[in-house]
């Protein structure tokens, strides 16, 4: 059974409805759950959210400590040249992660495209001609 309501746009609620005859998100008594449910996923959606859930955890915790230290020097309680320093270092750090990452990558597409046979620059020698 679908749920009897209209929705805003005025064609029929297509979701399953429950004992009221009306789905969750239109059954007054769900009122209130309904809206915190449709925020949450309103915010999980939002690119923030997808960025924060793919970032490794030591740039989470990388990033939250750099947001921290800028509220500080903000507020005076870090000397700018210090929280200078700690940019040049996560700089670096992010630098060497994304390599890192970028080298996986790459190897992992190398073993997919040559059947696990070595690298494509090895596999493209194997099939020179002579003299080419």
């Amino acid at each position: 059974m679908t749920c009897t309501a209209i929705k805003m746009d005025g064609t029929n609620c297509t979701a399953m409805a429950l004992d009221s005859g009306l789905c969750f998100a239109h059954d007054p008594q769900n009122r209130e759950r309904a809206t915190a449910a449709r925020r949450r996923g309103g915010t999980n959606r939002s690119n923030v959210a997808r960025a924060s859930r793919r970032m490794p955890r030591d740039l989470a915790d990388l990033s939250k400590r750099l947001l921290e230290a800028f509220s500080e020097v903000h507020s005076g309680e870090l000397a700018p040249d210090k929280a200078h320093a700690m940019s040049r270092i996560a700089a670096v750090f992010v630098q060497l992660h994304s390599a890192v990452e970028v080298d996986a990558r790459i190897d992992a597409l190398e073993t997919a495209a040559t059947g696990g046979k070595g690298t494509l620059a090895s596999l493209v020698n194997t099939y020179r001609r002579p003299g080419s």
